[in-house]
């Protein structure tokens, strides 16, 4: 499954938004074709208390929603962990 760097800030009505220059600027240079039904990795960064790098990670299924007339990436938003929390994520 391929990882997909997000901004968690910008979630639409329907996941979280695959628009930012980085998220699509990742998309391309993985020459990911987005269709309905794929699984991602989406990321962003994190830190523990101590400073420490600790991204956020989930699984995810893209669908083009029609509500925010973007491609979107969708989860379970209490699946949404520190990488440190579950180490399924480990490359």
């Amino acid at each position: 499954m391929q990882r997909v760097w997000v901004d968690f800030q910008n979630m639409g009505y329907e996941g979280v938004r695959l628009i930012c220059a980085g998220t699509l600027k990742d998309i391309d240079e993985k020459a990911i074709k987005l269709y309905d039904g794929l699984q991602l990795i989406v990321w962003q960064e994190d830190e523990d208390d101590n400073g420490n790098p600790d991204d956020l990670i989930v699984e995810a299924t893209v669908k083009y929603s029609e509500i925010d007339n973007c491609w979107v990436a969708q989860f379970d938003e209490d699946s949404l962990v520190n990488e440190s929390q579950n180490n399924k994520f480990e490359e």
